[in-house]
């Protein structure tokens, strides 16, 4: 629905998309503007002259165009967040990106991605956070506390074997990194794990794998404010079969998963 806003041009409609997240919960606004089809700043610089009179609450700025991330730092109130760095391209995107975090004063999400590729299981994840630490605190000036790892979330029922257990590797990935890196933060874009799984059944295992990343120690999560699952409200069966799911255990979890939530649509 945003983006169909935008694409119209509609941007003070759209910016009370940003204002039902905040009255449903959201302490963040994540706001992305990339498209292809448009001119990113343009759109960028429209959507911020918006919002800001709409919400009180700090903006994440997520785009991949230092430009654009630049310019939208001016129109944000007390501290943003810079969303997202990472050594996919070696320290390219560090070099464009983490002086203008410097510079005002936000935090960064930083992806546990390097030129090898996604960390996936945890050791991979703190191998390449490590490297990452040392270059934002000691090359860059960054403090600890504005930094925000970005443990990555992998689908966990697409059958892709390389994402096979990879819920509980982004978990204790979690854990690991609140206890190498003490004073950096956390933050996971939930909705990954359920792709391609049913809608009803998606907000269920995205609440139940959000449930066991709090445990762990994750501080902010990218979510819908407006279609969370409130764990506690979820049967204690569905939650077992979103466990199962997530640590992939039994015969075929996915399928049993899947089975139970179309059923459950057709009652």
């Amino acid at each position: 629905r945003f983006k169909e806003l935008i694409a119209e041009e509609k941007f003070e409609e759209a910016a009370e998309i940003a204002r039902a997240q905040v009255r449903n919960g959201a302490q963040v606004v994540d706001v992305c503007l990339a498209n292809p089809d448009r001119d990113e700043t343009a759109d960028m610089r429209r959507f911020l002259t918006s919002v800001v009179n709409k919400v009180r609450v700090p903006l994440m700025i997520d785009s991949t165009d230092a430009r654009v991330i630049e310019m939208a730092l001016t129109y944000c109130q007390g501290k943003a967040i810079i969303n997202s760095v990472n050594l996919e391209d070696g320290e390219e995107r560090f070099e464009r990106v983490v002086p203008l975090a410097r510079k005002f004063g936000a935090a960064l999400v930083v992806g546990c991605i390097d030129e090898v590729g996604m960390g996936v299981t945890r050791a991979r994840k703190v191998e390449i956070a490590a490297r990452e630490h040392d270059l934002l605190t000691r090359k860059y000036g960054v403090p600890p506390e504005d930094v925000y790892w970005d443990a990555l979330v992998f689908p966990c029922a697409t059958g892709d074997a390389q994402y096979v257990g990879s819920a509980v590797e982004t978990i204790e990935g979690v854990r690991l990194l609140k206890q190498r890196f003490p004073g950096t933060r956390t933050v996971l874009g939930i909705s990954n794990v359920s792709f391609g799984l049913p809608p009803a059944g998606r907000e269920v295992l995205n609440s139940v794998f959000l449930y066991h990343c709090v445990q762990a120690g994750l501080d902010l999560a990218i979510v819908n404010t407006e279609k969370l699952e409130r764990y506690p409200s979820i049967p204690a069966e569905e939650r077992k079969l979103a466990e199962d799911l997530l640590w992939n255990r039994g015969g075929d979890p996915v399928a049993a998963f899947a089975a139970w939530f179309r059923e459950k649509k057709g009652r």
